[in-house]
């Protein structure tokens, strides 16, 4: 799985997704429609998410990415270094990435990040 970091998230269509510049990547090839991938911002925060759409410039490639839960950093290194399922706990990213998917959907109230904390300290 790839690691981006990113300097600025720029924000999609609607609130679950970001837009995001070949160039800005810092990849050596392109990413694939419905790629997973984990961002990382400056300040350290990682981020699944799956490329959505592919759009073509001229001088770039933008890439639209459906922004999923926010990750604990092992969580993400688990993720870069790929899923073993005799080391790994499966369910908890199941659950991690389904506790994602339903940030687009219902109460942003308590937001993403508090759900995904709550239920990774549960765990």
């Amino acid at each position: 799985m790839e690691l981006i970091e990113v300097a600025d998230l720029a924000p999609g269509r609607d609130d679950v997704t970001v837009v995001l510049a070949h160039s800005a990547t810092g990849l050596t090839r392109g990413l694939e429609f419905g790629e997973a991938v984990i961002l990382r911002s400056v300040e350290g925060e990682h981020w699944a998410a799956k490329v959505r759409d592919i759009g073509f410039e001229v001088d770039d490639t933008v890439y639209t990415l459906d922004l999923g839960a926010r990750l604990p950093d092992d969580i993400a290194a688990d993720r870069i270094r790929g899923l073993d399922p005799v080391r790994h706990d499966l369910e908890l990213h199941e659950i991690v990435d389904l506790l994602g998917d339903l940030r687009g959907r219902g109460d942003h109230e308590s937001g993403p990040t508090d759900v995904v904390d709550r239920a990774y300290a549960i765990a």
